[in-house]
């Protein structure tokens, strides 16, 4: 008898999940993808500032344990949820990637993840950098040697040196606070022994068109994040409305023109292509996201379960719950359907969400944590930097990140050292 093909879009945290502890004596498993690992996002800005390799923020899809489980780098570009057929267009860039093809699948697991969020401002997707992936790190790492660089050139005014040293922000949310504080930590601790003439020009700022940062916290605690930055000189320039996005500068309608050498956009997500053309209950407002029931079964638009489709990640929401768009929702989905279809057919037991605590690290030693416990300082930051490794999936990544934290501390990053 033949086993049933399940099919999986995506490789973030829930695909991921799937695609590695799902029963192989049990189904067919087909990975649609068009990213070969998963990212693990937590860790990105980490790598972007040097604390350890960037192909330790990521794991490949592939292994040679599972070689039966394929792999496609594409994007799922339609499902028909009545025949079970996922039309697929080839991600590759630069080779010849052949034309569309489809997937059959028994049972299709719906986790594509979202896009970047720009809110439609002119410019920002041309000229922003994002951070959702190990190539993100790597281009901003780039582009922050680049901008030192060039402010290091002779004959650059001062003027222009402080142009170019001014990285902006964009999102006040947990990772564009851990990005700025990583890049503090980078330039004080680091960078600027290899640039002494340039001590001093480099700033950091925050925008942000909500009135606070930090807003999935308590407000105790973003209230603190926003002294602790404050006194590490780090601007931020909350109810910032930007209007246009230029090379060099945006552009707010309460500041009007602000150059930057750097601008990082971290400001949320945005709909995925496929989870909007798809004929599926979705919510009345906010972010559309695919509705399913309690055992992560998707949704007609009348209300009735598709019994051969599942949904989890950002894309996808439970009717009736409003789970935040977070790493640790999608594993525990992640985690759960992996478990049920493991030991039946459909789920038996409905998913429920145990909430951890949140972590954002500040910068010089210093965090918050809130959720089932509120913690600030030290403390705060020792149990985000111990979180950093629970977040790989495996102990070799866990131990080699360690080794790389140990020849940090003993001689600096390799791109400053000591």
């Amino acid at each position: 008898m033949s086993k049933p093909t399940v099919a999986i879009i995506g490789s973030g945290w829930g695909g991921f999940t799937l695609s590695q502890k799902l029963s192989l004596a049990k189904y067919n498993i087909s990975v649609i993808s068009p990213i070969r690992t998963v990212q693990y996002t937590p860790l990105l800005a980490s790598a972007a500032c040097g604390l350890f390799d960037f192909r330790l923020a990521e794991e490949p899809v592939r292994r040679r344990s599972r070689t039966d489980v394929q792999y496609f780098k594409a994007f799922a570009e339609k499902i028909d949820l009545e025949k079970r057929v996922i039309s697929c267009k080839p991600s590759m860039d630069d080779v010849d990637k052949g034309g569309q093809f489809q997937v059959q699948y028994d049972k299709v697991i719906i986790a594509p993840g979202c896009d970047n969020q720009t809110f439609g401002t002119p410019g920002a997707k041309d000229h922003a950098l994002f951070l959702r992936t190990t190539n993100d790190s790597r281009i901003i790492q780039q582009r922050l040697l680049e901008i030192l660089d060039a402010a290091s050139l002779p004959g650059t005014t001062e003027e222009r040196q402080r142009e170019l040293l001014s990285i902006r922000i964009v999102g006040g949310g947990a990772i564009g606070i851990e990005a700025t504080a990583e890049l503090h930590d980078l330039w004080h601790e680091e960078m600027r022994f290899l640039y002494p003439h340039l001590d001093g020009k480099l700033s950091i700022t925050i925008h942000d068109v909500a009135p606070t940062i930090l807003s999935t916290f308590d407000k105790a605690l973003g209230d603190y994040a926003l002294e602790s930055l404050h006194q590490k000189k780090v601007d931020i320039q909350t109810s910032s409305h930007i209007q246009k996005v230029e090379s060099d500068a945006i552009y707010t309608k309460e500041h009007g023109r602000m150059p930057f050498g750097m601008l990082l956009w971290a400001t949320g997500n945005k709909v995925n292509p496929l989870v909007e053309s798809l004929p599926v209950m979705k919510p009345e407002k906010g972010l559309p996201r695919v509705l399913t029931d309690h055992f992560l079964r998707v949704l007609r638009p009348d209300g009735s379960v598709i019994d051969s489709a599942y949904a989890l990640g950002d894309a996808a929401d439970i009717q009736d719950q409003t789970l935040p768009t977070l790493a640790e929702v999608a594993l525990q989905k992640g985690e759960y359907l992996t478990r049920e279809l493991n030991a039946n057919d459909q789920p038996a037991k409905p998913f429920e969400y145990k909430q951890k605590a949140l972590l954002a690290y500040l910068g010089q030693h210093d965090g918050v944590i809130g959720g089932r416990h509120e913690w600030t300082g030290q403390s705060a930051w020792l149990a985000w930097r111990s979180g950093s490794l629970a977040w790989t999936r495996s102990w070799r990544r866990r131990i080699m990140i360690s080794i790389n934290w140990l020849f940090v501390w003993l001689n600096g990053r390799d791109i400053a050292r000591k």
